[in-house]
C-alpha cells in the first residue's frame, strides 16, 4: 500500500493507530496481516478456485440452460442459498450432465477442499499434513509420491489439467450449438 509520499507502507502500520486492542490482548496479530496478505500461494489457490468456478457456472449457464432470466440466476446466488453456488455443487451437474468426466468431477472437489482450508484458515499452508493428503488425491499425483516439496506444482499441475479440460469443453459445445443453429435455419 503507498502513503502520500509514495513511500510503501505496510498493512499493519496503516491498521495499528486505529486499533484499540489492550497491549498483549490481540484478537490476531496485526503484523502477521502482512504476510498473510503477501502469500502468493493463498491467493493462487483463492484465486484458482475462483476462476474454475466461474468458468463452470459461465458453461452451465450460458451454453446449457435455456432460459438465462432472474429465476435460472438465483440458482447462482449465495445471498438467497442458490443450490449452485459452490464449485462442488456446479461440478456435480456438469458431470451430470456429461460435460466433465468423474476424474474432473473429484479434481474440482478436491481443489475446492483445498480452497476450503487456505480460507478458513490464517496459518494454512502447502507444508500442513491435510493439504499434502488432499492434494495427494488429485489426478496429477498419481504415481507420485506427494512431500511438502512438490505438492504447490503438483495442486498448480491439476488446476491448470482443469483449465484446459474446460477449453476443450466449451470448443465442443460452441461447435454443436453451432451445428443446431445451422440445422434449424435449413428447416426454416
Amino acid at each position: 500500500m503507498a502513503s502520500k509520499d509514495g513511500k510503501e507502507v505496510s498493512l499493519s502500520a496503516t491498521i495499528k493507530p486505529f486499533t484499540r486492542i489492550p497491549a498483549g490482548k490481540t484478537l490476531i496479530e496485526v503484523d502477521k496481516l502482512d504476510k498473510l496478505m503477501e502469500d502468493k500461494k493463498r491467493a493462487t489457490v483463492i484465486i484458482q478456485d475462483t476462476f474454475l468456478d466461474q468458468t463452470l457456472k459461465e458453461l452451465l449457464g450460458d451454453l446449457h440452460f435455456l432460459r438465462q432470466d432472474k429465476e435460472v440466476k438465483k440458482l447462482f446466488e449465495p445471498s438467497i442459498g442458490g443450490p449452485l453456488v459452490s464449485l462442488t455443487h456446479k461440478a456435480r451437474l456438469a458431470y451430470a450432465l456429461r460435460l466433465i468426466d468423474k476424474t474432473v468431477l473429484k479434481d474440482l472437489e478436491h481443489i475446492h477442499n483445498i480452497r476450503n482450508k487456505f480460507a478458513h484458515s490464517i496459518k494454512m499452508n502447502f507444508a500442513d499434513t491435510e493439504v499434502v493428503k488432499s492434494v495427494g488425491n488429485l489426478s496429477t499425483a498419481k504415481g507420485l509420491k506427494v512431500t511438502v516439496k512438490n505438492s504447490y506444482k503438483i495442486y498448480k499441475d491439476a488446476t491448470s489439467k482443469c483449465v484446459l479440460y474446460f477449453i476443450v469443453v466449451f470448443k465442443q459445445e460452441q461447435f454443436r450449438q453451432a451445428a443446431l443453429m445451422m440445422g434449424k435455419e435449413k428447416k426454416e
